[in-house]
């Protein structure tokens, strides 16, 4: 995939694979939780895998791709920065997310699994904040549309993905990001009159009332 460039959209399990919120197969270190009136040990990551990511010693690490890479390779890599684009589409209905990620180490991948733990609902034991669009997209999911949003299934029928890969090596890489976040923001709100449903009014505050001052003079 290209530097610079907005990607397709992409399907989730073209570039994640959800192994549910428990490791059944023992190979997590972490300690037995209560979620949902089952006991149990979390996965690694929420049980958001990164399907470029191989080896390691996460708690499915030893699981073999369910698409192999030669077979299908993956479009993002941990520690590429800049821009995503998250959509979640069930029927005729999108929510949509546009943000950014400027940390070196694991990048926007790190993001997306965040936002993957919030969609899921099992923000409580994997060490994510809930904030109030995602829960708002869970419990709509659940009791609008009969869902559940914490299944492999659901994440690879409804969820789509598409990225702008910055340099990390330029100078000015984070403003860089910055800016592309920003204008990709304005200009959803330009095609579609409003801004994607799961940001917050603090990540698109800059951008509001700035149509006031663009009316023809």
């Amino acid at each position: 995939m290209s530097i610079g460039k907005w990607s397709r959209f992409y399907k989730f399990w073209e570039v994640y694979e959800y192994h549910g919120h428990f490791d059944e197969l023992g190979e997590s270190r972490r300690g037995k939780v209560l979620f949902d009136g089952n006991e149990g040990v979390p996965h690694s990551d929420g049980g958001f895998r990164l399907r470029s990511t191989s080896g390691g010693s996460l708690s499915f690490s030893n699981i073999p791709l369910k698409t192999s890479l030669e077979t299908f390779p993956c479009p993002l890599e941990r520690g590429d920065i800049g821009c995503y684009f998250l959509r979640v589409r069930v029927e005729d209905t999108v929510w949509d997310y546009i943000g950014k990620s400027a940390e070196l180490t694991k990048g926007i991948s790190d993001r997306l699994r965040e936002h993957f733990i919030k969609i899921a609902g099992t923000t409580s034991i994997h060490h994510v904040s809930s904030t109030k669009n995602f829960a708002a997209l869970n419990a709509e999911l659940k009791t609008n549309f009969h869902l559940n949003p914490n299944t492999p299934e659901f994440f690879d029928q409804h969820i789509e993905l598409a990225f702008i890969k910055v340099d990390r090596t330029a100078v000015e890489y984070e403003q860089h990001v910055a800016k592309i976040e920003g204008m990709a923001l304005a200009k959803y709100r330009e095609m579609l009159g409003e801004f994607p449903k799961l940001n917050s009014t603090d990540e698109t505050r800059g951008l509001q009332g700035l149509e006031d001052l663009l009316i023809p003079w």
